[in-house]
């Protein structure tokens, strides 16, 4: 009978692409979380640990995982949802100047798109 290991190396790592909604890389070395990093410094991730992985002879995962995906990963769980009306001012105002520099910014189509969305939520935008 054929071992499906068989043909794989016994060390490896296996790192999917992030998604376009995955803002974390959850690193695994054997199994055991070692870090958390950005899923914009994927590349330099990858790399790490196929090297790691071959060096080391240990297994390297390196997970990509959304903000939700992340919080259920380390078992947070989150209050419901609060009406943007309650907000503290002091935090609305700190929140209307982020999304404001987020539009002047250099920032990606998809960025812009989001703080429009949200200026309108808080009232600022109609």
């Amino acid at each position: 009978m054929t071992d499906y290991r068989s043909w794989r190396a016994p060390f490896r790592a296996m790192c999917p692409e992030p998604g376009p909604l995955d803002l974390f890389l959850v690193i695994l070395i054997n199994g055991k979380r070692v870090a958390i990093q950005q899923a914009d410094e994927y590349e330099r991730w990858r790399v790490a640990a196929e090297r790691l992985a071959a060096q080391e002879g240990v297994n390297v995962k390196v997970l990509p995982m959304s903000g939700s995906e992340l919080m259920n990963f380390l078992g947070i769980e989150t209050e419901p949802d609060q009406p943007i009306a309650d907000l503290d001012p002091a935090f609305r105002a700190q929140a209307v100047t982020n999304f404001m520099d987020v539009l002047r910014g250099g920032s990606s189509e998809r960025d812009r798109a989001d703080a429009l969305d949200m200026l309108g939520h808080l009232g600022v935008l109609q």
